[in-house]
């Protein structure tokens, strides 16, 4: 809904930053008028200095006001950048018109212009002189609304894309918890049959902690490899009650990469694919080591195992788990990440390395998450 009411602001350019925007633009534009005409003031006599001033200056009070009161009509105006600078045109040939009325009253019609001058001919003789400067003012304004319009739909796309990229990551996640639970579940109801209560209600509390990150994160959240490391061990914990001493896990992950920045439960569903494919199907004990290297700007996240290895299935390895892993690292990091699927390189298994980007999380979080890791069953 956020992202929904964002974009709704952003499709109409005509707001604050509008308004600000064109109000500035009618100040710097009579400012700058003024100030040429006061440059062209200073070769008239002195005594007559002053009163060209004054005059001067409430014809350009009015100018700016009449400015401004374009700018307000044309902010009521919905609809493509067309119609809107077929308004301000309209708009600006009335403060024309009207401006040069004045300058003619004031200058003319008082007195201060040449005596021979009728004021109609001041009149289009000020239409003539004052021509420029509000066609450039009508350039100037519609420039102004292109470029609002410009930033406003680039704001449009890219509020659009990251909600497209959270509905996408959302997706990816909603597919991986139901199959968690089934295996968890069943664990557990395995533990009730054997009549393990204390074992079943440990991996219940750990169920309940595992899930309270899950539920705490969000699809686009990041989370330091420190938490994400003790909650694979919340994890894999519930795995060791299922399997025994047929697991045997081994964490090689430097306490110094704690801080580093992943997305939240990336390692999960490559550990449950190793549980699955290398972990359940073996005879005697089975290894699943966890690691993480850093170096040259980037972080490398690896999940191995020693079973049968690619040649067992590699149809059945390129499963939902690791196909929205791949997809996730891509929507999130574009093409800098990847996912690699090699052989394993303890005499066997599958090696699975996620090659991202390095990013350490602020100092004042890291501080707080540090002591949270625990890694040995």
């Amino acid at each position: 809904m956020v992202l929904l009411d964002e974009i709704g602001q952003a499709r109409n350019p005509s707001t604050a930053s509008m308004r600000r925007a064109g109000l500035i633009l009618v100040a710097v534009f009579w400012l700058g008028y003024l100030a040429h005409a006061s440059a062209v003031m200073a070769m008239e006599p002195l005594d007559a200095q002053l009163k060209l001033l004054i005059r001067r200056i409430g014809a350009i009070v009015v100018g700016a006001g009449l400015s401004t009161l374009t700018h307000f009509v044309v902010m009521t105006v919905d609809g493509p950048l067309a119609r809107r600078a077929l308004v301000t045109a309209g708009c600006t040939v009335l403060a024309w018109v009207m401006f040069c009325a004045v300058n003619a009253a004031l200058f003319y019609v008082y007195g201060l212009g040449t005596s021979d001058v009728k004021p109609l001919d001041a009149f289009l003789m000020y239409l003539l002189q004052f021509a420029w400067i509000f066609t450039a003012f009508t350039g100037a304004y519609i420039a102004l609304m292109a470029t609002m319009d410009l930033q406003a739909e680039r704001e449009r796309t890219a509020i659009a894309r990251a909600q497209a990229n959270e509905a996408q990551l959302n997706m990816l996640r909603y597919q991986l918890n139901p199959h968690f639970l089934f295996n968890t579940l069943n664990a557990i109801s395995a533990l009730v049959l054997d009549r393990r209560n204390d074992e079943a209600e440990k991996m219940i509390l750990r169920l309940s902690n595992f899930l309270r990150h899950t539920v705490d994160s969000t699809a686009v959240q990041k989370s330091t490899l420190g938490r994400e490391a003790a909650m694979q061990c919340e994890y894999l914990r519930i795995e060791h009650a299922r399997f025994g001493d047929k697991l045997i896990v081994k964490c090689e992950v430097s306490h110094d990469l704690d801080d580093c920045l992943v997305p939240s439960l990336l390692l999960q569903p490559i550990v449950e694919n190793a549980i699955k494919y290398a972990i359940t199907p073996a005879v005697g004990p089975a290894h699943l080591y966890l690691g993480a290297r850093a170096g040259a700007g980037r972080l490398v996240l690896t999940v191995e195992d020693d079973g049968p290895g690619m040649a067992a299935g590699p149809s059945r390895r390129i499963g939902v788990g690791l196909q929205n892993t791949r997809d996730r690292l891509a929507t999130m990091y574009g093409g800098s990440a990847e996912m690699r699927i090699l052989k394993g390189s303890r005499g066997g298994g599958v090696l699975v390395e996620l090659d991202m980007p390095l990013e350490r999380a602020p100092a004042e979080r890291r501080a707080s998450e540090r002591k949270s890791r625990e890694r040995s069953l």
